[in-house]
């Protein structure tokens, strides 16, 4: 690292001609190439920020200056005071995007301006605010967000986007994304800004487009592409209402783009969760016919079934590249907290790592269910896939120890994460919003929760409806389901025999009223709160434990209502 930074250096350094300017910070620049933390005064930013704003746009000077900035914006401390308004405003300029003018006179000096802007916009509420205040920098931005596509560029009406090379096109529209990102993340009025915009869809999205149109992409082409995503998911994901932005053709367009994306042989994963993101922003409509085709209606024939059943799932690409994806991301989940089991106390990072991928597969559950509600062919696939007809074999573990996809969700359902509850509603959509059959995949205790928050555990000891449908159930597990214990959703262990073996009906009464009495003095002095279910089918707390007993239904038959038909 070079010496510090303090005001006599600087007083020294700016009394000087702009030679010696230059040849000082270009020797501090390079020192400090990687450095993020700096001993320096608030003072002396102070200072140095009204110096450099003197004599920045001195064209000897502009690269090397800028580059200073975009090193000491690394450190938000002080950052404040090193960005006077007036700087930043100049910031904005050469960076094209607070004027229709060229400021920039280098295509480095672009470059270092953008980057710099990049470092400021994330750290710097004053940068912010001014970056905000300017209409002209969200018009201008979006503009270049569209321009450099080749062809666009070629034919472009500014003089400098048409002679720039290929390279330096594609690293200038990368950066032009990247502050994209940071705008819309941090800028409420901006995300309505252009959420409101028809132009927005074509101009973030055309990133992505190219990116699928091509069967091999440079790494710069995905970073592009995934930024371009990120930025949509930022500007839409607070709306539930109509957006200007997304009228019936853009929402076809986006679909269509969204589902090339995510069924891509050559887009990365990132790029795939980054559609998945931005397919369930809430002012996105589910297109059936842009996401999973048009369903013929079967004309008859010999092989009707199977024309049938061939026509339906052909059109289920996106839904099973989405259960794909999301089976991979739970796999690395699972594999990250089992891990971190046996090593919390060694390792806190890994459990954070874990949290963040659960929040991160949110988006999948809820575009499943927003797909399963709108279509029965992808609710009954979806079905299949993820809680096909049990077999005796699966009920021996619990529904989270198996090494399925169901396995892998009950899993995700038992952390204490938003992502449970939107888990959760998807299997309940898949289980036909069958009370009885949510519990008889993930047993009660996976499925308590969620119930007792739509207010249906009412249900579960109503009788089940007779189908003569197809069964899902098989003929093995249908040998062994009354040793399944519908709390843990397994078969009870051999050995589980009753304690009141042996007893007098004179014992089993006593130890039954020492329960009754043991249980309330717990509620007495508030260590347990026993509940019972409402009318409203939600849980409430009881006064006395009699009332656990009070009005108790009688077991109801069970018959079969886990049929596939709709």
């Amino acid at each position: 690292m070079s010496e510090e930074l303090h005001s006599d250096l600087i007083a020294s350094i700016f009394g000087g001609k702009p030679a010696k300017i230059e040849e000082f910070f270009s020797k501090w620049n390079f020192a400090n190439a990687a450095v993020s933390k700096f001993d320096m005064a608030n003072s002396a930013k102070n200072e140095l920020g009204d110096r450099i704003c003197e004599v920045i746009e001195n064209g000897e000077l502009t690269h090397v200056l800028l580059e200073t900035i975009k090193i000491l914006s690394r450190e938000k401390d002080g950052l404040e005071g090193l960005l006077n308004d007036p700087l930043c405003d100049k910031i904005l300029a050469f960076a094209e995007l607070s004027s229709n003018e060229n400021n920039s006179k280098t295509v480095h000096t672009l470059m270092e301006a953008q980057k710099c802007l990049i470092n400021t916009l994330f750290h710097s509420q004053r940068m912010r605010d001014r970056f905000y205040a300017n209409p002209k920098t969200g018009e201008n931005l979006q503009f270049f967000l569209g321009e450099f596509e080749e062809n666009r560029r070629k034919t472009s009406s500014i003089d400098w986007i048409r002679l720039l090379n290929p390279v330096q096109a594609a690293e200038i529209w990368y950066f032009y994304h990247r502050i994209a990102f940071i705008a819309t993340a941090l800028g409420r009025e901006f995300q309505k800004n252009w959420a409101n915009d028809p132009k927005t869809i074509d101009s973030l999205l055309l990133a992505v487009e190219i990116c699928t149109n091509r069967s091999e992409n440079s790494t710069q082409d995905i970073n592009r592409a995934t930024e371009a995503l990120k930025t949509f998911f930022n500007v839409f994901c607070h709306f539930h209402g109509d957006v200007k932005a997304i009228d019936h053709k853009n929402a076809a367009k986006t679909c269509q783009i969204l589902r090339d994306a995510i069924c891509s042989d050559v887009l990365t994963d990132d790029v795939v969760q980054s559609a998945i993101h931005c397919l369930s922003v809430p002012p996105l409509p589910m297109v059936l016919s842009v996401l999973c085709g048009k369903n013929s209606k079967n004309n008859g024939g010999e092989n009707e079934e199977e024309k049938f059943f061939v026509e339906e799932l052909s059109n289920m690409q996106l839904t099973e590249a989405i259960l794909m994806h999301l089976d991979k991301q739970l796999t690395k989940v699972v594999a990250l907290l089992l891990n971190d089991a046996p090593n919390q106390q060694q390792n806190p990072m890994l459990s954070a790592e874990a949290s963040t991928l659960t929040d991160l597969v949110g988006p999948y559950f809820q575009v499943l269910a927003r797909l399963c509600t709108d279509s029965k062919y992808v609710r009954r696939y979806c079905r299949i896939r993820v809680i096909p007809p049990l077999v005796s074999e699966e009920v021996q573990k619990r529904p989270e120890e198996n090494n399925t996809l169901r396995g892998r969700i009950a899993r995700i359902m038992m952390l204490p994460s938003s992502t449970k509850d939107v888990a959760a509603e998807f299997l309940f959509i898949i289980c036909k919003r069958s009370v009885n059959r949510m519990i008889k995949y993930l047993g009660f205790g996976h499925s308590a929760g969620h119930l007792a928050n739509l207010g249906l555990l009412g249900q579960i000891n109503q009788p089940k409806h007779a189908s003569d449908s197809e069964d899902s159930e098989t003929e093995d597990y249908n040998q062994i389901k009354d040793s399944v214990n519908p709390v843990t959703g397994a078969i009870y262990p051999s050995d589980h025999g009753s304690a009141l073996a042996g007893m007098s009906e004179e014992q089993k009464e006593y130890e039954a009223m020492k329960l009754v009495d043991a249980m309330n003095q717990m509620m007495e002095t508030g260590i347990v709160k026993p509940g019972t279910i409402g009318d409203d089918g939600k849980i409430r707390e009881v006064s006395h434990v009699l009332e656990l007993l009070k009005n108790a239904p009688e077991p109801a038959p069970a018959e079969n209502s886990d049929s596939d038909e709709e």
